[in-house]
Formats: structure tokens, C-alpha cells, sequence
């Protein structure tokens, strides 16, 4: 959950019928009508970011479906149009009935939606219409307002990518840990190789040194497909699942490269193992990592706080914080809002405020209040190569719910800690 990095789809784009593409956002014009399950830039969600509504009129959808049966997929359909309806009972809001129609069609043609969430943005009446299809867990969730809610979007895709790679000497797999949900990206490699005998003989001797070096090119054609998919970027971090005896020749057959990003082994037979078996054991893993991390970024955030050194907690702090540069980490509630509080950001210059305003402070510009802080503070650090992540392990006492790692500290800077 470390990688700055933002995953999501790559979207698909045509102009919708009688649109004008007026604010479409600045360099999407028109709608969008499908979705691929790709990586989506920074720029892309910097973007939706941007847009904004004085009528209230922007919607924001996410629906998680668990399983494909049919009840549960009606329990999912009649949540999502009784969060939608909540959305729309408050008097500022005005998203169009067509948007909403929409949504729930598109909703009820799910059919599990490959175990990934559907996630959508829409204003009618700018002829917008995005769909993402994600992976990670998300809660049902309906918002409509001046801005879409992209802080469930931001938090959740900043997660690392596992690869799992499982190998004995006959066969080796490779899935893919993402969000909770695994996937197998190839079939199993059977190269046809006979069990190592032992015997005594000299011919038999010769037939075993061919067969260990055919073992040995096996590992190596395994790692070096994974440093190949690791340097374009398909997974961040690595986990190897195989029996005991093997780890020695598989582990020597990996690239310095592959060492760094390895985190974590565990012990099965790749050839029977299923794959809730396979993710049962990789997101073991990945959570005592998480939680580790966790605990150590408060620690350090908290203790920075308290003397005075490179931490910051509460919400004016870290905004305080943001404003100078400082931030390394930023560390959100495992909830969606800020203990109700409210965040200005100007659309002119980015700056933030932990209170509502009218007009900047520093360029005079026009100042957007968000009803949820976060929604300004990622907003605010979208794009500046922050680490962004929410605590599931730990939490902060209110009000004091947020927190952030720093860099350094503005007011003790020297080149030694901006070099750090």
C-alpha cells in the first residue's frame, strides 16, 4: 500500500451523442462508454479531480459485488438504489433522473462483475459518464454533490501489486494478488520432465547431471519472466510459494532485483494447490506487512508530532504541513470522513484551508468547500508524488484522525534532512 503509484482502468472514450464536450473535463471531451481494466494515470483522476458543480448535480457510485448468485445480486441492486435515493433526498442536491436510471441498468448487468467493484462518476447535464471497474474492497456508497468522491478511488488504488509465482522442478504458475483478489495469469507449465532417479551407475550418474541442469534452466526461465514483467511494471512486489526442499535453487535463480521485492514465502505443493488455498497464504502475508508498516509510520508520525519533528497529527497540522512541502506519507481514517469537518481548496492555486472560505488568501481566487476534508487534502496532494494511505490496523482518538510523515520540517530545514 506503500506505491505511489495509482492503478485503475484505462478508459475508453467517444462522443456521446448531442454533447458539446463544453467541460467534459479539460482534455476528455465527451463520454465514456466502456471501461478496460488497465492502469489509469495520475492525469486521469487529477481530471476528474478538477470538475465541479455549483448545482450539486455530480453523482459518485461505488458497488462492491461479493458473489454472482442471483440473490445476492438483487441484494446489490436494491442497496444501491436505496443509497442512491438517500443521496437524493438532500434538498442541494439535483442529479438527474437519467443518471440515476442509468446506474441501476448498469448496475443489474453486472452478473459479478469479474469479482471487481464498478465504480462510476456522472453529470448528466455535461454529458459525463465514467465507469471504472476495480479491484479492492468497497462498501456500497452513493454521494451526490459540487464534486465527485474520489477518496474511496485514490486510497484503495494506491495498493501494491503481488505476483505469486509457485514452482517445483516439473511446472511453474504465476497469479496475481490485487486488492483481496487473485487471478491466475498463466496455465501451468508441464515441461514434460521425468522425477530425478538415483542410482549408482555411471550412465545413470551422466543422465542425472543432464536432468539438474534442465532443472536449473527451468528456474532460470522463471525468473527471468519475472524480472521481465517486473521491469514493465505488471506487479510491485513478489512472493514465492513452493515446497521446502526447493527454496534453495529457486531463491539462487532469482535476479538481485527479485530479491529486493521478494516478501515473503510460504510453503505448498504449485502443482494441487487452489487458488483460495494460494490467496489465503499470500494475504497473510501481505497483511502482517501491512500492519507492520502501519504501525511503524504512526509511531513515527506521532512521535515526529510530539517533539517537534517530522510527523504531524490532526487536520490542521497536516494541512499546515501540505501547504509547505513537507509531507512524505499521508495517513487517513479507516473511514471515509473526517469527523464531519470541512476543507476549502482554491481552484486557482491549491491552496488549502481547514475551514470554510469564500476566497484565497493568497491569490484572491475562488475557494471550493468540501463537506468531507479529505476529499481537499487528497485533491491537494494528487499528483506530488505523496504516499497515500488509509490505517486499518490502528487508528487516531478523535479529533485527531489524521496524520502524515514528513519529509523534514520547514522551520528546522537543512540540506541534510531535504536530502533525506
Amino acid at each position: 500500500m506503500r506505491s505511489t503509484l495509482i492503478l485503475g482502468p484505462t478508459l475508453l472514450v467517444r462522443n456521446a451523442p448531442g454533447s458539446s464536450g463544453r467541460r467534459c473535463l479539460a482534455r476528455r471531451k465527451g463520454e465514456v462508454v466502456a471501461t478496460n481494466n488497465k492502469k489509469i494515470a495520475v492525469e486521469e483522476l487529477r481530471e476528474l479531480a478538477g470538475f465541479w458543480t455549483d448545482r450539486g448535480d455530480a453523482l459518485s457510485l461505488y458497488v462492491q459485488v461479493k458473489t454472482p448468485s442471483e440473490l445476492s445480486h438483487r441484494e446489490e441492486v436494491i442497496s444501491a438504489k436505496e443509497r442512491i435515493q438517500q443521496a437524493l433526498q438532500n434538498g442541494k442536491n439535483s442529479v438527474d433522473r437519467a443518471d440515476v436510471q442509468r446506474a441501476l441498468e448498469t448496475i443489474a448487468e453486472m452478473k459479478g462483475n469479474g469479482g471487481r467493484a464498478k465504480v462510476i462518476f456522472a453529470c448528466h447535464r455535461e454529458k459525463l459518464w465514467r465507469e471504472f471497474n476495480v479491484p479492492g474492497e468497497f462498501a456500497t456508497r452513493a454521494e451526490a454533490g459540487s464534486a465527485f468522491a474520489l477518496a474511496p478511488l485514490v486510497t484503495q488504488e494506491a495498493q501494491e501489486r503481488y505476483c505469486i509465482a509457485l514452482a517445483d522442478r516439473n511446472r511453474a504458475r504465476l497469479l496475481l494478488l490485487e486488492g483481496g483478489q487473485i487471478a491466475e495469469h498463466s496455465q501451468v507449465l508441464d515441461e514434460d520432465q521425468e522425477k530425478i532417479r538415483t542410482t549408482g551407475t555411471s550412465k545413470a550418474q551422466i543422465y542425472e547431471r543432464r536432468k539438474e541442469e534442465q532443472v536449473r534452466r527451468h528456474y532460470q526461465f522463471l525468473a527471468e519472466h519475472l524480472r521481465h514483467f517486473y521491469e514493465h511494471k505488471d506487479y510491485d512486489c513478489l512472493m514465492v510459494g513452493c515446497r521446502d526442499e526447493m527454496w534453495p535453487e529457486i531463491e539462487a535463480a532469482l535476479h538481485s532485483d527479485l530479491k529486493r521485492i521478494l516478501v515473503g514465502r510460504f510453503t505448498l505443493d504449485p502443482g494441487m494447490a487452489l487458488a483460495e488455498e494460494i490467496r489465503e497464504k499470500a494475504q497473510a502475508i501481505v497483511d502482517r506487512r501491512d500492519r507492520e508498516d502501519e504501525q511503524r509510520l504512526l509511531e513515527r508520525a506521532v512521535g515526529g508530532a510530539a517533539s517537534h519533528g517530522r510527523g504531524a497529527v490532526g487536520l490542521r497540522d497536516v494541512i499546515d504541513a501540505l501547504e509547505k512541502g513537507e509531507v512524505r506519507t499521508l495517513l487517513l481514517p479507516a473511514g471515509n470522513v473526517q469527523g464531519g469537518r470541512s476543507a476549502s481548496l482554491c481552484e486557482n492555486c491549491g491552496h488549502l484551508e481547514a475551514t470554510e472560505l469564500s476566497k484565497c488568501a493568497l491569490c484572491k481566487g475562488k475557494m471550493r468547500m468540501f463537506p468531507h476534508a479529505e476529499e481537499a487534502v487528497l485533491r491537494h496532494a494528487l499528483g506530488r508524488g505523496l504516499d497515500v494511505r488509509r490505517m486499518h490496523w490502528t487508528q487516531l482518538p478523535k479529533p485527531d484522525e489524521i496524520a502524515a510523515w514528513l519529509r523534514f520540517r520547514a522551520e528546522v530545514n537543512t540540506p541534510q534532512a531535504l536530502a533525506s
